[in-house]
């Protein structure tokens, strides 16, 4: 298990690398209050983000799959208390949004560190 305090702001870094589309990754930094990379450390750290998404397309169809049907089940538990049985849309697009999104970032970090390892279909 990482050390959160020594490994934590690597791993924010990494994800919203990973997240955030490329062209907007700097000024979505200096919006959360970061420091930008320097030049080399940027393309670096491009890089190993397109390497960890690049991991992650082999289960990529299967854990959207799943994403996806944790977003119906959260949409559905915050409107249990709604007087309407339909499911509003828009969250509904919104938790998928979300779900796909962590899904993908978590995995692709847990697939870089080794933590977790897509096996041999053979």
């Amino acid at each position: 298990m990482p050390d959160i305090e020594t490994t934590g702001p690597a791993i924010f870094r990494g994800m919203l690398r990973d997240i955030v589309a490329c062209s907007d990754y700097d000024e979505v930094c200096l919006l959360l209050g970061l420091v930008p990379a320097g030049p080399e450390v940027d393309e670096s750290e491009h890089l190993a983000s397109h390497n960890r998404i690049e991991r992650f397309m082999p289960v990529a169809a299967q854990a959207l799959n799943h994403a996806d049907v944790a977003a119906n089940v959260l949409c559905r538990l915050t409107q249990l208390s709604g007087d309407e049985r339909e499911v509003d849309e828009r969250s509904l697009a919104m938790f998928h949004f979300v779900t796909r999104t962590a899904c993908t970032a978590v995995i692709s970090q847990l697939l870089e560190s080794g933590t977790l390892e897509i096996g041999d279909d053979s």
